[in-house]
């Protein structure tokens, strides 16, 4: 379904022409954070000219035309009052998910939210208190550490096992650590692996927070850049129980580059947890929609798929560039090939430990800033993430000079 008052045909045929990914915009003039280098967690500032970000998770393309255009005509209306997500809004959500996940959530378990993060902090404040454990899988998203210990709650570290250059869930670990928890913050597909869980890890993981009364927090922001043939295993989709626990937490944002006008979702199957989440949303003033925000989700998700799939096919061969570039130009770096999203984890813990830092390494001998492992928590370390949301081009200068770094050691 189109928003606004523009016809859905009209939307279509604004995202039908080959879209120019290999472009170089300039990001700095307005305040990127990714372009400014601005580096706060655990390490120093990163500063330097020519300095080549590959960092931080948002992606150097413009979004879709169509979202320009409707975001543009908002600007030039000049009044940027109050605004709503109307029924339309949540139809809309419902629709991108059932065609792109085959996942149809129920129009009456959506609850507006200003962004997936913001979203997780309220869901832990209500329905946990002080001191209550939380499990996280590591190495994973920095910020879960800080909403959970930045909320007075007790952090469980679930490690991932690492076999054959893939991730596998510690079950027998994570039954252990149940017996202390309230919550379990799952991220799916994770990052900064990029795996996609499958529907068998879901329902192992489903029947211990079952067995222990453990609530599930899912972060699905990196849903919808698929780059394998497993498909995205909503968790809530796997049984009646798995829903009842469940808050599945959606965004536009990595989707469609969106992450400065951002608008998100929450789905809560269970009336009751609905309910109370929605009230304490709302004395937290949180629910109020961002004029812009809403705009793009809206008109993102009803014409976005276009642009999307070009976007995908462009990713994907980024990715191939890298896995081919390192096995050949990179030695000691093994790429991990990712199910979803934009972002490849690097596994050079050989070298990390020869060169006291292999992130601190790029940035002094290469010019490259990637994100260090050692932020994601127990099992990161020695580790780097690198962005391939950027022009092809970027992204090949990136891994010459870190070429060029390693060969000159």
């Amino acid at each position: 379904m189109a928003c606004a008052d523009t016809p859905a045909s009209a939307l279509g045929q604004r995202n039908i022409a080959e879209v120019d990914f290999d472009q170089i915009h300039d990001r700095q003039q307005f305040g990127s954070v990714k372009w400014a280098n601005q580096w706060d967690e655990f390490s120093p500032r990163v500063e330097g000219e020519d300095l080549l970000s590959l960092w931080t998770a948002d992606m150097d393309f413009r979004a879709p035309e169509t979202v320009i255009a409707r975001l543009r005509e908002a600007a030039d209306h000049g009044i940027y009052g109050y605004t709503r997500r109307d029924p339309r809004h949540y139809e809309i959500v419902q629709s991108w998910f059932a065609h792109r996940h085959n996942w149809s959530p129920k129009l009456e378990t959506l609850l507006p939210a200003p962004a997936i993060m913001p979203s997780v902090a309220a869901i832990l404040r209500t329905f946990t208190k002080p001191g209550d454990g939380v499990i996280v899988q590591s190495p994973v998203y920095s910020p879960y550490f800080e909403v959970v210990q930045g909320n007075g709650r007790v952090l469980l570290t679930n490690r991932l096992r690492l076999q054959n250059n893939r991730y596998e869930l510690d079950l027998e670990d994570f039954e252990k650590l149940a017996g202390g928890a309230k919550v379990f913050l799952l991220c799916n597909p994770h990052n900064p692996a990029g795996m996609a869980w499958t529907r068998e890890e879901l329902a192992a993981l489903n029947d211990i927070c079952e067995r222990h009364g453990i609530l599930v927090i899912s972060d699905d922001i990196h849903c919808d850049i698929r780059l394998s043939d497993r498909s995205h295993i909503v968790f809530s989709s796997i049984s009646d129980d798995a829903a009842d626990k469940s808050f599945i937490c959606t965004a536009p944002t990595k989707t469609f580059n969106l992450a400065g006008v951002p608008s998100a979702t929450i789905s809560v199957a269970n009336r009751k947890r609905r309910e109370t989440l929605l009230a304490a949303m709302q004395a937290s003033f949180m629910v109020n929609a961002n004029f812009f925000g809403r705009l793009a989700l809206e008109v993102a998700y009803s014409a976005g798929s276009p642009w999307l799939d070009q976007l995908t096919g462009y990713v994907a061969s980024n990715i191939d560039l890298v896995c081919e570039f390192a096995g050949e130009y990179l030695p000691g770096i093994t790429p991990m090939r990712p199910d979803a999203s934009f972002l490849v984890w690097l596994d050079a813990r050989a070298l990390d430990r020869r060169v006291g830092g292999i992130q601190k390494f790029f940035v002094d001998r290469a010019g490259v800033n990637l994100y260090d492992g050692r932020v994601y928590g127990p099992g990161g370390e020695g580790f780097i993430r690198l962005n391939v949301g950027c022009p092809r081009h970027l992204l090949r200068r990136g891994l010459e000079r870190m070429s060029s770094a390693l060969a000159s050691m």
